[in-house]
């Protein structure tokens, strides 16, 4: 509930937020920054951009933002939940529902102790499988409302499908690969913790020469236009405050109110 429920209700009202109240030029850019900060930070915004065709220069824009509020996020966080006295339980469900980066969150749940690690990590990556849901429902909203055709000519499912990221799909089937491995007894647990050590390497590669890539192909003059008035930043504050308020309450009434004996296992 906490991630299924905040995650799309934020994106939506986030990106309204950002067409009628801030009357965001770009509704692409809009939307690649508010799947950025709701979803799971740069991999939901690149799945995103390519769904809605946004331009290098905003995904660098989302990814920017979503990097450096991260790292102030994972700082602050910690200790605002210790002064909260919300317990690790609660406290681990805060940080997994809004801090962007997965890394940053395993290490911002830490800070609390195992429970909280335990807690933050299994919100973020039921999060991180709303990125093949979300980057669906973009690229069709997309085909069918936004870039409408004024003939009325009806959008083909090849269309949707030439939009949707396909990594996803091996994001997915990793995913399942490794859950079946890792259950499959001590051997595949063996081979899985093996090669989640290994690829943790690459991954860190991969994404630097994604972000080498990215900035190589920016124009930085192209992109000063979208940040006259602030409203990236705008958008990405409001968005952020409104998914912490609605995650807070959502992890309260979950572990305090609905499922409290759930809360109690797992502090134990």
């Amino acid at each position: 509930f906490i991630a299924w429920v905040c995650t799309p209700t934020v994106l939506v009202l986030t990106y309204i937020f950002g067409q009628r109240v801030l009357r965001i030029e770009s509704k692409s850019l809009n939307m690649v920054i508010c799947a950025d900060m709701s979803v799971c930070g740069v991999s939901a915004a690149i799945a995103t951009a390519a769904a809605c065709r946004a331009k290098k220069e905003e995904l660098s824009l989302a990814v920017g933002l979503s990097l450096t509020f991260t790292v102030v996020m994972m700082v602050v966080m910690p200790p605002v939940i210790v002064a909260l006295d919300l317990g690790p339980v609660l406290g681990g469900a805060w940080i997994g529902g809004t801090i962007d980066s997965t890394g940053a969150v395993a290490a911002a749940g830490a800070a609390l102790g195992e429970t909280a690690l335990t807690v933050a990590a299994g919100v973020k990556m039921i999060q991180n499988i709303l990125i093949g849901v979300v980057a669906f429902a973009v690229a069709t909203y997309w085909v069918t409302r936004v870039e409408r055709s004024p003939a009325g000519e009806r959008p083909s499912l090849a269309e949707i499908w030439r939009r949707f990221p396909k990594f996803i799909l091996g994001f997915i089937a990793a995913s399942l690969a490794f859950s079946l491995l890792a259950g499959s007894g001590d051997y595949g647990e063996a081979i899985a913790s093996a090669a989640t050590a290994t690829s943790k390497s690459m991954r860190g590669w991969f994404f630097c020469l994604a972000f080498v890539s990215i900035g190589l192909e920016t124009n930085f003059r192209e992109l000063s236009r979208f940040f006259v008035g602030g409203k990236p930043l705008a958008l990405y504050l409001v968005g952020q405050t409104l998914n912490l308020v609605l995650t807070l309450t959502m992890a309260w009434l979950m572990f305090t109110k609905v499922f409290p004996h759930a809360a109690a296992s797992l502090a134990q």
